[in-house]
């Protein structure tokens, strides 16, 4: 019992060192920085290679491994980070989904320029530490114990004792009056990032001799962002006490599961259930500086902007759009049926198309809901395995599947409203977890009478009509509710509407979708079972990036992003096809934050000039009355 304690306390103080960083760029940028973990893992791979490959000893390697992080670190804040100061936090977090999808990349591509050789190795110090008589405890598991109290306190101590803490936390609190006092900002969050990375290098490289590190996945494990990311959330993204304790909490009930679990994913299913529930039992309500980490903004989720009425009320226009809509759903249905030869081009067109639906759920989520879905392909993950074991036609099982999710999303919004932020992203990151371990459950069940041709075309004519939906609903007066409740949750009560009607109906329909895609997504491969590593946790960033990329609110964006990425991945090979959808995320909320959204409106401005529109008559001035005429 006491390896479990050993083991527990390490795997908690890695994921602490991790939370610590995301709370010191909270309270000091404001800043939840999605990309620390895999920063990290950055630095631990040069590490590692160096330490294997190269010849170097450890105590020359790590400090090349920590300076990268440091280097990348502050590189991410000057030349991405620190030119969004005045955007929404909800772009800002959006912008690190971007930058752990470049830094998977790199660390992904390092071990390549060595020769493909893994970066694991074992460290030993020079000490023989035994536990129980017979566990003898590595390197650096000793030292991830006993780095992490100088991390936490050097951290604490920083932030309450030092002029540049106290600066850096001034600006976090008002970074308009702390210039206006003398504050320099450049410099100080120059100094904060750097400390950032380094605590994040600090972790990857104690994290692979301990985890381990797959050259294929990447990851260390499935769960290395919940690890890290739920232990700041149940300290409100402020205390770092409660974080490290929470992450230690998290380590020994996940070591306590793998000793009395036989193998497979029930460590993770604990987890799961731990995260959830703690989640679900936070008393702490959102505050002002939270509550504004999860709002939205017109800018970052905007629709194309409205015809003016007379353009869009013209029977022409009308009937445009009606043809447009049946010409997309029957484009989308007829090259699988009649074209494309079968295996990889209709296995490819399929997958994309139920990829592309659950992208249109992520876009759902924050466009009614405000939130940012962190773990979605877990979700659709769920929902594939409840299809592999319903019983009935294949049609009936996807149905199910949209419909449970659904549920299930509706359920965690419940649970999750008024909590701090992130909460809802939190209980996604533990569905991703578990959904491993549902599908090893159903021991990778089939969908068994399905035709993948017309999978295909159900696919793409979903992903369409999904696309659809979601226009027709923004546009309604119900929309509109909804989406003035997403940004303004105090106020909108006084304007009828409630926010927890609205946050719910935006999540279950996200998780609809979500099921439904998961579900199509394991049909239209024509497999006899759920193939491994179709539902990984890493996946549910790239459904993410092809929303973002699209535009968060604009359905036709989000289509044309998943034909682009979906191409992109199909002619790059790995790690490019993931650095490629890392830049386009940075891209697109540096220049574009409406995403393909935008030239989709331009599109359909020149479209309608095009059939001869008429713009609504401008209100001309009435002609001068003399004061006679007037009387009489």
């Amino acid at each position: 019992m006491l390896s479990i304690v050993i083991n527990g306390l390490v795997a908690g103080s890695l994921a602490a060192l991790n939370s610590i960083g995301f709370i010191l760029l909270w309270r000091t940028s404001r800043v939840v920085n999605l990309a620390q973990p895999a920063l990290g893992l950055v630095g631990g791979v040069l590490t590692g290679m160096l330490f294997v490959s190269a010849g170097w000893g450890f105590w020359w390697a790590a400090p090349a491994g920590l300076l990268l992080g440091v280097v990348l670190s502050i590189g991410a804040e000057r030349l991405v980070l620190s030119r969004l100061q005045e955007v929404p936090r909800s772009v800002l977090l959006l912008a690190t989904v971007g930058l752990a999808q470049v830094f998977g990349s790199m660390h992904t591509a390092i071990p390549f320029i060595f020769g493909g050789r893994a970066p694991t190795y074992s460290l030993d110090l020079g000490i023989n530490v035994l536990v129980g008589g017979s566990h003898a405890l590595l390197g650096s598991e000793i030292l991830a114990v006993l780095t992490l109290p100088l991390v936490a306190v050097g951290v604490h101590l920083f932030l309450a004792k030092t002029r540049l803490g106290i600066a850096a936390l001034s600006l976090g609190q008002d970074a308009e009056r702390a210039r206006a006092l003398g504050v320099p900002a450049g410099l100080v969050r120059t100094a904060v990032w750097g400390i950032a990375g380094l605590i994040a290098s600090i972790s990857g490289i104690l994290a692979i001799p301990v985890l381990g590190y797959g050259l294929e996945g990447g990851a260390l494990a499935p769960n290395v962002l919940l690890f890290a990311l739920a232990p700041a959330v149940f300290g409100g993204l402020r205390s770092i006490w409660i974080a490290v304790a929470s992450a230690l909490g998290l380590g020994l009930a996940y070591h306590t599961a793998v000793w009395f679990s036989d193998g497979g994913h029930i460590p993770e299913v604990v987890l799961a259930v731990a995260v959830v529930s703690a989640v679900a039992l936070q008393r702490k309500r959102l505050g002002r500086d939270e509550a504004s980490a999860r709002a939205s903004s017109w800018e970052s989720a905007a629709t194309p902007r409205p015809l003016p009425w007379r353009v869009a009320a013209s029977a022409r226009v009308y009937s445009l759009g009606v043809v447009l809509a049946v010409a997309a759903v029957l484009a989308a249905a007829i090259p699988p049926l009649l074209f494309l030869s079968p295996g990889g081009d209709l296995v490819l067109y399929g997958t994309a198309a139920a990829f592309g639906l659950g992208a249109m759920g992520a876009a759902a989520a924050w466009m009614f809901a405000g939130e940012l879905p962190l773990g979605h392909w877990g979700f659709a993950g769920l929902g594939a395995a409840l299809a592999a074991v319903t019983p009935g036609p294949w049609h009936v099982r996807v149905a199910i599947a949209g419909l449970s999710i659904g549920l299930l999303n509706g359920v965690i919004a419940l649970l999750t409203r008024r909590r701090s932020a992130l909460a809802f992203a939190v209980a996604g990151l533990a569905a991703a977890a578990v959904a491993p371990a549902a599908i090893l459950y159903v021991g990778r069940g089939t969908i068994p009478g399905v035709n993948t041709r017309v999978i295909g075309a159900v696919a793409g004519v979903l992903v369409v009509l999904g696309a659809i939906l979601l226009i027709r609903v923004r546009a309604s007066t119900f929309g509109t509710g909804l989406v003035a409740a997403r940004d303004d949750p105090q106020r909108a009560p006084w304007l009828g509407v409630n926010p927890t009607v609205g946050r719910v109906f935006g999540l279950t329909l996200s998780g609809v979708m979500v099921g439904a895609a998961g579900a199509l997504y394991v049909a239209s491969t024509g497999r006899s079972g759920i193939a491994e590593g179709s539902f990984e946790p890493e996946k549910s960033l790239a459904l993410l990036a092809i929303a973002v990329v699209g535009g968060l609110g604009s359905p036709v964006g989000v289509l044309f992003a998943a034909i682009a990425l979906t191409g992109a991945e199909r002619v790059l090979p790995p790690p490019w096809n993931g650095l490629m959808s890392g830049v386009g995320v940075i891209a697109v909320v540096m220049l574009l934050p409406a995403g393909l959204a935008r030239a989709v409106e331009r599109i359909r401005d020149i479209g309608v000039r095009m059939i001869g529109a008429a713009e609504p008559p401008q209100p001309t001035e009435a002609p001068a009355v003399s004061r006679q005429e007037a009387t009489a």
